[in-house]
């Protein structure tokens, strides 16, 4: 019998050529030429070449196919969550907005109760038959991407594939390991070992105590976890625990509060004591954590595929000779009962929250929801993630493969090149391997996929929001709550807290408001787990 968590893998992991897609659409999908307005958030990676997403090559081909072009609205850099929520309140919508729905003020629920959004199920059931089959063929797709009470309310971007989820994790120096004699580590007790050794045995051969054998970047987030960096997250897994809210037994949990949360801070404070962790972890800066890994003193961190192992090999290996950075598994430890656990919240989440919905004012809502739907097809969804045939992909042996242009742009990274071709990167679509297998350049890039994908998401809960009804006390709790959390994590891991008062930060926690809290999320994972396609839809123009 396989167990909930099983099936949630099983469903994740189907290829994409079972999704089974309808034949493609009749096109043009308008006789006569349309212009849809569309609020999105833009790229850095695209600003660097572009000035809108319509100046795409994508943008321009469905332009062609379909007779629909697109008349894109983006916020300013560093101003994106501030424009979307003056759009929120403005009473004035373009025809399509998309954003991160969950970061709407009471959640995809409220936006749809605002009337600034419209429900969509029966307008996909009868004008978007690239996107039901997959709904049908997908049940896992139809919870995460609707609302409570079924509704779905905006076309996504998905990864059904675990390959595209698990782009991060740890990562360590190769080359150190082996000068040291070493095995990569694979559990708590053997990073302990592998980090002494590089503390102590000057594995940089430049004859001083220098090395800092795990650095840090903190990452700033809504979904930071309180005084705890990203990369201190996949040590979590090893005490059974992943980060904030998880779920273990079809109980939502909350890591800070859980006993194992002792134990996890304890080692985290000997490690700390004893050198073994970046002493600036709380709030070194990507600058400062960029200097570390380019003086050669960084033995292992975590982060991302691209934007750390890649660069900081590239960065490396002519200045270090003999320089490999490469992934590791998520470790094992005492809490764990042996196995490896994700804890990176993105690798079990096929939807984040991110996309593109029918506003309420939208004149040309059929014609919208066909041009959107195209991108679910083969033929659409290859245009957004790869481009023009000829131009920035050729097909090789079936698969589409991204040409010179974008591989060796003479001026751009990899990732900035596609984004002047294609928006596979953020676009509603279904992401492929396939893309990333391109992306991903070397070889312990490709190797880090496996490496990490191998571990289980049992411990990921899938993204959730709270009923809106109990947003504003939720909000309110976790507000007080953070603050607390992330000061006495800090104090318990730098020694400035006797781990004796741990149960008194527990007591604090529960009259904080913590079970409270949580049972709202339970109650919200509760409500995603009994949502069914066949449930009641409101009635839709």
């Amino acid at each position: 019998m396989l167990t909930l968590s099983k099936l949630f893998v099983t469903a994740l992991a189907l290829p994409l050529p079972a999704l089974a897609a309808p034949a493609a659409p009749a096109l043009p999908i308008v006789d006569k030429p349309l212009t849809l307005t569309w609020f999105v958030n833009f790229n850095a990676k695209a600003a660097v070449s572009m000035n809108s997403y319509a100046e795409q090559t994508a943008y321009q081909v469905l332009a062609e196919r379909t007779g629909i072009r697109v008349r894109f609205d983006h916020p300013p850099l560093g101003a994106e969550k501030e424009r979307f929520n003056l759009l929120a309140v403005s009473g004035k919508y373009p025809d399509v907005i998309e954003a991160d729905w969950f970061g709407y003020p009471g959640g995809s629920e409220k936006a749809l109760r605002d009337g600034v959004i419209i429900p969509l199920n029966d307008l996909i059931r009868r004008h978007a038959p690239n996107f039901q089959a997959l709904l049908d063929a997908n049940p896992e797709v139809f919870r995460q991407v609707s609302t409570a009470d079924g509704r779905i309310y905006a076309f996504p971007m998905l990864r059904l594939d675990p390959e595209v989820r698990n782009v991060w994790g740890p990562q360590i120096r190769a080359d150190w390991l082996h000068k040291l004699g070493l095995e990569a580590p694979r559990s708590i007790d053997d990073w302990y070992r592998v980090l002494k050794a590089f503390r102590t045995r000057d594995p940089n051969g430049n004859g001083k105590a220098d090395e800092i054998p795990f650095s840090v970047m903190t990452i700033n987030g809504d979904r930071a976890v309180p005084g705890l960096p990203a990369p201190m997250w996949v040590f979590l897994g090893g005490f059974g625990l992943a980060p904030e809210f998880f779920r273990k037994d079809g109980q939502v949990r909350y890591s800070p509060a859980e006993p194992a949360y002792r134990d996890f801070l304890a080692t985290m404070r000997r490690w700390y004591a004893e050198g073994l962790i970046d002493p600036d972890y709380v709030s070194q800066t990507e600058r400062q954590f960029d200097a570390r890994m380019t003086n050669n003193l960084v033995g292992a961190y975590a982060g991302f595929n691209g934007g750390g192992l890649a660069r900081f090999t590239s960065m490396n290996r002519q200045r270090f000779p003999g320089f490999r950075l490469v992934a590791v598994p998520y470790p094992s430890g005492p809490g764990s009962g042996g196995r490896h656990f994700l804890t990176w919240p993105e690798a079990g989440q096929v939807y984040s929250g991110l996309g593109a919905a029918v506003s309420s004012q939208n004149r040309h809502v059929v014609e919208t929801i066909r041009y959107l739907d195209y991108g679910y097809s083969k033929e659409g969804g290859r245009v957004l993630s790869y481009g023009r045939e000829g131009l920035s992909y050729t097909m090789v042996d079936g698969l589409p493969r991204y040409t010179a242009q974008v591989m060796r742009h003479p001026k751009l990274s990899v990732a900035e090149a596609i984004y002047v071709h294609a928006r596979v990167q953020s676009a509603p679509l279904v992401q492929e391997a396939n893309y990333l297998q391109q992306f991903y350049t070397m070889p312990e890039q490709r190797e880090a996929v496996s490496i990490w994908a191998s571990a289980s998401p049992d411990l990921l809960l899938p993204a959730l929001e709270v009923d809106p009804a109990d947003s504003r006390k939720f909000n309110a709790i976790m507000s007080d709550l953070k603050l607390y959390i992330a000061e006495m994590t800090t104090r318990f891991i730098t020694g400035r807290e006797p781990m004796e008062n741990f149960d008194l930060y527990l007591k604090k926690l529960d009259q904080a408001g913590v079970r409270r809290a949580t049972a709202y999320m339970q109650k919200a994972y509760d409500r995603y787990q009994s949502k069914s396609p066949a449930g009641p839809a409101p009635a839709q123009r």
